[in-house]
């Protein structure tokens, strides 16, 4: 599921760093904008409309390849292909451990 393993820690340690407005990079139509996006110290980026690091499900997500995006004022705007968004009802992925 990630992109690949960590450099730094083997699993990427995805901390919130703030929340995300998920749109069409074709209309520019908002698809969601209750997400929250993650980052490892890495690099690798995350963004779900899940709460993984409560123990919540994920639920609809993108992985760091997925992922165009500028943040202002502590939200990330996140333009994607709406065919690239996934789902789970697990509470993580393989590679990803999310952080309290």
């Amino acid at each position: 599921m990630a992109t690949g393993d960590c450099t730094l820690y083997g699993v990427h340690k995805m901390y919130m760093v703030s929340r995300a407005i998920i749109k069409n990079k074709y209309t520019g139509n908002t698809i969601n904008s209750h997400w929250s996006y993650y980052k490892c110290r890495c690099g690798d980026l995350f963004a779900c409309s899940g709460a993984p690091q409560l123990g919540e499900p994920i639920l609809d997500y993108l992985t760091n390849h997925y992922m165009n995006g500028a943040g202002q004022s502590g939200i990330i705007t996140i333009h994607v292909d709406p065919s690239d968004i996934n789902n789970t009802s697990k509470r993580t992925l393989p590679g990803f451990d999310f952080i309290p």
